[in-house]
């Protein structure tokens, strides 16, 4: 009785989890879809609707000036429905179509850019309240290996000669590894050795340089490292500990940036994850990064759910923001980014596209974008 409760509750938990991770997700797009809104609404764009989510309608209502405000059944997404938009000979001079070429811009631009703003917010809270890059010193033991080179309080921001970057996947851990990849030693079999699983690995305690800054003063330090071999001389792991039975003598966290040290840095933290999210593309299309490394809203919602149940989820926030805004702005069918390259074109060449034209390609380039979400996400499953 008590374990068919305890997995009730499990379940529960779960389904929990979920819907906090699709409400998330909603959240985003409407962030995006506001910013055409307020856009469109500054500009004298004539909106016919602002739906939350897609298909059947739950409940809509007018308001003052005639909009209709939507609540539709399917909750992955959401849109701004302008007057005249993807239409032919629309008289009315308030319609999306009549406006403008820099006037469309900026409504089809400002989606991407409030999701860089929300990007920017979600950013400040994360490395106010939880850190993400940097690591500081909690506790450090006469015991330690590194008592006397590090000192509590210590923020590290590099090891050896490498500076922590997430861009390049330069992180405290890796950075380590990176530095004892392999046994530089001479005889590895005279170094302490223990067996675990049926394997033989060797303990070696291993110089470092910790780049550090301490009382606002930034240094250089020499360390300690053990550092794990296993017999091929391959780095099998490492620990900063003396022993593994002494867990207290040496333990560190996350950095948690100041008030003022996150409202200096969210705004460069936010560009360089935008900078990683074109780092990424260029690695998918040079083959670098399989497409298993990405997913559609299923998997994101997965994620996220997993993140929530985790209590990681703000570290999620500001790259899913990003990753919203840079996505967008790129010149795929169906995307803000191609519309924006439509009437860029007619800007130039003083003359719109044919609509039948630009709404074909569009039409297209939504099938073949909805189905690629949807292969990529059966292929996260299928993992």
């Amino acid at each position: 009785m008590i374990s068919n409760l305890l997995s009730l509750t499990s379940i529960f938990k779960t389904f929990g989890y979920i819907i906090i991770a699709i409400v998330i997700l909603l959240l985003m797009v409407l962030i995006h879809e506001l910013g055409h809104y307020i856009a469109g609404k500054i500009l004298k764009f004539k909106i016919n609707e602002f739906s939350v989510g897609f298909g059947p309608k739950i409940l809509q209502r007018k308001n003052k000036t005639g909009e209709l405000i939507s609540l539709r059944a399917f909750p992955l997404g959401g849109y701004c429905a302008f007057e005249g938009e993807g239409e032919n000979g629309n008289k009315n001079p308030e319609a999306f179509n009549n406006q403008k070429p820099w006037k469309r811009l900026i409504v089809l631009f400002s989606g991407a850019f409030f999701n860089l703003l929300s990007a920017i917010i979600f950013s400040f809270i994360l490395l106010l309240t939880s850190g993400f890059d940097y690591v500081q010193v909690k506790n450090v033991d006469q015991d330690s290996i590194n008592y006397g080179y590090l000192q509590q309080g210590d923020v590290i921001y590099g090891v050896g000669d490498e500076k922590i970057n997430f861009v390049s996947d330069k992180y405290f851990a890796t950075l380590i590894v990176d530095d004892f990849d392999k046994y530089s030693g001479q005889d590895l079999k005279s170094e302490y050795s223990f067996t675990e699983d049926g394997k033989v690995y060797y303990m070696v305690k291993e110089n470092q340089t910790f780049m550090i800054e301490r009382d606002g003063e930034k240094m250089t330090v020499s360390g300690f490292v053990n550092v794990f071999y296993d017999e091929k001389g391959e780095c099998a792991g490492w620990t900063l500990l003396e022993s593994e039975d002494k867990t207290e003598e040496f333990s560190i966290k996350s950095y948690k940036y100041t008030f003022w040290e996150a409202l200096r840095e969210c705004v460069p933290f936010t560009f360089k994850w935008a900078w990683k999210v074109f780092v990424i593309f260029g690695q998918l299309i040079t083959g670098k990064l399989s497409l298993t490394s990405l997913g559609g809203p299923v998997t994101t919602v997965k994620i996220l759910a997993d993140q929530t149940a985790q209590g990681t989820l703000m570290v999620w926030l500001p790259l899913i923001a990003v990753n919203l805004a840079v996505f967008n702005l790129l010149p795929i069918p169906a995307l803000d980014g191609c519309q924006m390259l439509f009437v860029g074109i007619e800007w130039i060449r003083k003359k719109p596209i044919k609509q039948e034209v630009v709404n074909m390609i569009n039409n297209l380039g939504l099938i073949l974008l909805l189905g690629f979400v949807l292969v990529i996400d059966i292929m996260q499953m299928l993992i």
